[in-house]
């Protein structure tokens, strides 16, 4: 290698590794709790689209496309969003779903993703605003990293079990 091959060289190194420290400051680094969180609050968004505002759209970005569904009743429910979204319209409103406090745990996937996996209760909506609890169950969402969401995430599997009535 020649001198200036060198120089030109030891420049390019140099100007890589400027920009990625730039990169790095303007993007802070993921990580297990940063993800946890993120999860966290689109679980909550999910859920209250599903059972209190009965807003599709949110299921429509938040679900994968060929999502399956997996309940400890019915066995296989669902193989596709398009077929959840259409039952959780058909019965929403007059419920909403409560999450167990602090049930709520995250575990990574590799690159592919999160395991999210927790306790909650769903409750009937009652005419004065009160609500009465009917069942729990515990769950486990598998979220897969996506770019065809804006949230960056999307439920690749759901697995209901352990229902009972309260």
């Amino acid at each position: 290698m020649t001198r200036t091959q060198k120089i030109l060289s030891t420049a390019a190194l140099a100007t890589g590794a400027l920009s990625t420290g730039a990169n790095a400051q303007t993007e802070p680094a993921e990580t297990q709790e940063s993800v946890a969180a993120d999860l966290a609050a689109l679980d909550a968004r999910l859920f209250k689209a599903a059972f209190e505002d009965c807003d599709m759209t949110v299921l429509e970005e938040l679900l994968a496309d060929d999502m399956e569904f997996y309940h400890d009743r019915d066995g296989l429910s669902y193989t596709t969003s398009e077929a959840f979204i259409a039952d959780v319209k058909k019965d929403c409103g007059g419920g909403k779903r409560v999450l167990v406090a602090e049930s709520l745990s995250t575990h990574m996937i590799g690159d592919y993703g999160a395991m999210q996996q927790g306790r909650h209760e769903f409750h009937q909506v009652m005419p004065d605003g009160s609500s009465i609890a009917r069942e729990k169950g515990v769950f486990m969402h598998l979220w897969k990293r996506t770019s065809t969401s804006a949230a960056g995430w999307q439920i690749a599997r759901v697995i209901s079990y352990d229902h009972e009535g309260m």
